[in-house]
């Protein structure tokens, strides 16, 4: 007796396989190789295997593996037929002047069954994400567990970070170590699952993984620790007004982006004022303190005050670094997927003009035509880099200011969050749980 399960793996493959089928057979009649037994065979032999099977998670409670393989088994799939289609076409440019017009008429007619089977992929691809979706928030109860653990996590941190901050200022580095790997995981899972998951080669992820090399790879780098200081309390801080991150305690999301942009400036404001963080009031305790930082980071051993000149290079470097790698691997090497909106990166989403709304970022990017959009972007960012690393110069120089700024920071992040509970929380959430009752409820009815 079959089970049940392998009966439903052997129908749903059916559709993929023969999709799979067409496109395979494409490809082999272009370029006219095997005998049509041989494809045959072989790709039934393919289309028996499990990578295709989308469906059958339908009844899963929970998200496993392979979702994810299936999400990467279909890119794949999507990127081989898209270059079959490249590659036909090029064919098709060098070889029109030696071809006839009934050839001609071949490949047009074989380059738009692949792109048709592209399309019936892309499809695939993206219902998969939004089942994956659908079963990460289908339940009520799943939902008010996550953000009450949220909530724990942003009002712990609240309450818990000043105080290390101001008593043991040595353990923010491994207090914030331990929380970015976890918040981190979290967010590429969540983020994955909504096709969000280019995000996280943003420039604050970025700046956050150089100062994790800095404080447990190279501590003894100084070259690293201002760079890492310029970008931290540059770049990074200040994207906390321009991306309007709010402490909304019970969204994990909104917690992990606060996190994300408050806590690297303060664990290197922790470890560039140490000293006077624990200075006692009774007894000149300098020395002590400093030499046990300097201990911990060698860096900071007679290191001089930065000029001008070096917090602009430090930071421009940095940023040409980051530039360089996103431009080659998101810009280039994932256009595709991003201008066909299979994945969502913060370049698309600032550029995004069919909402019919365009704000600063838009008309700037814009000025000169689509076509050099992306030039102008990076742009737009270079200058934002130099602007936002200015102030930088000071805050190495001043504790109080430096002080000052990250409490403002703080603020301006607790009024975003203030704003949302009062405009956004108050309507959207009770109808979104009541939305999600009533489901669960006409779910138990059938």
């Amino acid at each position: 007796m079959v089970p049940k399960q392998d009966i439903a793996n052997d129908s749903n493959d059916n559709g993929l396989q023969e999709i799979t089928l067409a496109a395979a057979a494409v490809a082999a009649e272009a370029l006219g190789s095997p005998t049509e037994a041989e494809t045959a065979s072989t790709l039934e032999d393919f289309g028996n295997e499990d990578m295709f099977s989308l469906n059958e998670w339908e009844t899963s409670e929970f998200i496993s593996e392979n979702d994810f393989d299936m999400i990467d088994m279909l890119s794949a799939a999507l990127d081989q037929v898209t270059n079959q289609i490249e590659e036909k076409q090029r064919e098709f440019i060098t070889k029109s002047s030696e071809w006839t017009n009934k050839t001609r008429d071949s490949i047009k007619t074989q380059t738009k069954k692949l792109e048709e089977q592209r399309s019936r992929i892309q499809e695939l691809l993206v219902r998969q994400y939004h089942k994956i979706d659908k079963r990460m928030n289908r339940d009520a109860k799943t939902v008010q567990l996550r953000d009450k653990v949220s909530f724990v996590v942003g009002v712990g941190n609240a309450c818990v970070a000043p105080a290390l901050a101001l008593r043991y200022p040595s353990l923010i580095p491994s207090y914030y170590s331990v929380q970015l790997i976890i918040l981190l995981i979290l967010r590429y899972v969540i983020y994955r699952s909504k096709r969000w998951h280019y995000f996280i080669f943003d420039m604050c992820y970025f700046v956050n993984a150089m100062t994790m090399v800095f404080l447990w790879a190279y501590p003894a780098s100084k070259l690293l620790f201002l760079a890492s200081y310029c970008m931290t309390n540059g770049p990074v801080a200040w994207a906390i007004i321009t991306w309007r991150n709010s402490l909304v305690f019970h969204s994990l999301d909104k917690v992990t982006s606060v996190f994300i942009h408050i806590f690297p400036p303060l664990v290197m404001y922790c470890i560039r004022w140490m000293p006077e963080l624990q200075r006692d009031i009774y007894c000149d305790n300098t020395l002590f303190v400093t030499s046990h930082r300097n201990s911990i980071f060698p860096a900071l051993h007679d290191l001089e005050l930065p000029s001008f000149r070096d917090v602009m290079i430090y930071s421009t470097v940095a940023y040409g670094i980051w530039q360089s790698l996103y431009y080659l691997f998101i810009m280039v090497g994932r256009r595709d997927k991003v201008e066909s909106g299979l994945r969502l990166t913060s370049y698309s989403w600032l550029l995004d003009d069919t909402h019919g709304r365009k704000g600063f970022i838009q008309n700037m990017a814009f000025m000169f035509g689509a076509k050099w959009k992306s030039e102008m972007f990076m742009l737009l960012q270079l200058i934002y880099n130099i602007v936002t690393s200015i102030p930088t110069y000071f805050l190495f120089r001043y504790f109080w200011l430096h002080t000052a700024f990250l409490i403002g920071m703080f603020a301006v992040s607790v009024w975003n969050g203030a704003n949302y509970y009062i405009e956004v929380f108050s309507r959207r959430y009770i109808s979104e749980i009541e939305s999600m009752k009533n489901q669960d409820e006409k779910m138990k009815t059938k």
